[in-house]
C-alpha cells in the first residue's frame, strides 16, 4: 500500500492502474485526484477525460460519493465512466439530470427507479433530446414524448419506435409540425410526403426518391421553394433537359430571378446548349434567343 503522496503520483505516471495501490486516505482525497489528473495531463500528454478514466475505477468512496466534487468533474468525464460512481448519486435525480446536460448517453447509468420514472424521462429529454435513442421501446413509442423530442431535434425521428416510425399517419401529422424530418421517416412513405416537403422547403429535395428526382414537376416546385438550389439534386436527365431549362426560362423567369445567380447560369447553359453564353447574359436575353430559336425551328417544320 502506497500511503506517501510524492511516491503515489510518481507511481500513477508509470501507470494509472497503480492508483488502486494507493491508501484508502488518498483514494478518498479530491484534492490528491486532481493533482494525479494534472500529473497525467502534463507527463503523460492525457486528455483530461482519459485520465479521469484511468483513475476514476479505482477511487475511494470520497470520490465516487463526493456529489459535490464530481460535478466539478461532469464536464470532462466520459459517460460511461459513470458506473463507476456510487449508487446513491446515479439514483439522484438533480446529479443525473446535470450528467445528461453533459452527455445524453449518461442515461444509460442512471439508477432503475429513475430510469422507469416517466417524469425523470420527460425531464431528461428536455434536458438532453438525444437521451431519446436510449430509451425503451415503450418510451420510445409514447407520443408524446416523440413529439417534444422531435420538435427540438428532427434527427431523433429515426430513432422512434416502430408504432411511430411505422404510422403513416403520424409521420404526415408530424411533418406539418417539424418538416425536417423527412430526412428521416421510413422510406415506404418517402414518396407520398415528398411534394408536402419540398412545398415547405425545396431543399429537402435532396432525399427525394431517385423517382422524384426525375420529375420536372417536382423538380420545379422544389427549386422555386429553395431559390434554386434544388437544381443540383435533380437527376441528370433533368438537369441536362433543354426543354425543361427553356420552360423555367420562359414560365418561371421571374422566379428564377431570385435563384442563385450560380443556378440560373446553369440552367440558362443547358436550355441553350449550342448558345455562347456571355457573362453578362441576362434572364431575357435568355428568353430572347430561346424565342428566335423557336420560330426558326416552326419555319424549318
Amino acid at each position: 500500500m502506497i500511503v506517501d503522496r510524492d511516491k503515489a503520483l510518481e507511481m500513477i505516471e508509470d501507470n494509472p492502474e497503480n492508483f488502486k495501490m494507493c491508501s484508502n486516505e488518498i483514494k478518498d482525497d479530491p484534492k490528491f485526484f486532481d493533482k494525479a489528473i494534472g500529473t497525467l495531463g502534463r507527463e503523460c500528454n492525457y486528455y483530461v477525460s482519459d485520465a479521469i478514466s484511468d483513475l476514476i475505477r479505482n477511487a475511494g468512496v470520497g470520490i465516487t460519493n463526493n456529489k459535490r466534487y464530481i460535478f466539478h468533474l461532469l464536464d470532462e468525464m466520459n459517460a460511461e465512466d459513470l458506473k463507476y460512481i456510487s449508487k446513491i448519486l446515479r439514483c439522484d435525480e438533480e446529479f443525473m439530470l446535470r450528467a445528461i446536460r453533459t452527455d445524453g448517453e449518461a442515461f444509460l447509468y442512471a439508477g432503475d427507479k429513475l430510469k422507469d420514472d416517466r417524469n425523470f424521462i420527460i425531464k431528461s429529454v428536455k434536458t438532453n433530446s438525444v437521451v431519446f435513442k436510449f430509451l425503451d421501446d415503450g418510451y420510445r413509442n409514447d407520443k408524446e414524448i416523440a413529439y417534444m423530442v422531435i420538435k427540438c431535434n428532427p434527427e431523433m425521428f429515426k430513432y422512434a419506435g416502430e408504432k411511430i416510425f411505422n404510422s403513416f399517419e403520424y409521420t404526415r401529422e408530424m411533418m406539418k409540425e417539424e418538416p425536417y424530418i423527412f430526412k428521416y421517416i421510413n422510406d415506404d412513405f418517402r414518396d407520398a410526403l415528398t411534394l408536402e416537403a419540398v412545398k415547405v422547403d425545396g431543399r429537402l429535395f435532396r432525399y427525394a426518391s431517385d423517382r422524384y428526382k426525375d420529375n420536372e414537376d417536382v423538380t420545379l416546385q422544389a427549386m422555386i421553394n429553395s431559390r434554386g438550389i434544388a437544381y443540383d439534386y435533380a437527376s441528370e436527365r433533368v438537369k441536362n433537359s433543354s426543354d425543361f431549362c427553356q420552360m423555367i426560362i420562359m414560365d418561371d423567369g421571374d422566379e428564377m430571378a431570385r435563384f442563385y445567380n450560380g443556378v440560373y447560369k446553369k440552367i440558362m447553359r443547358a436550355a441553350l446548349k449550342d448558345e455562347v453564353l456571355s457573362k453578362n447574359m441576362t434572364i431575357e436575353m435568355a428568353k430572347e434567343i430561346i424565342r428566335s430559336k423557336n420560330k426558326t425551328l416552326r419555319k424549318k417544320i
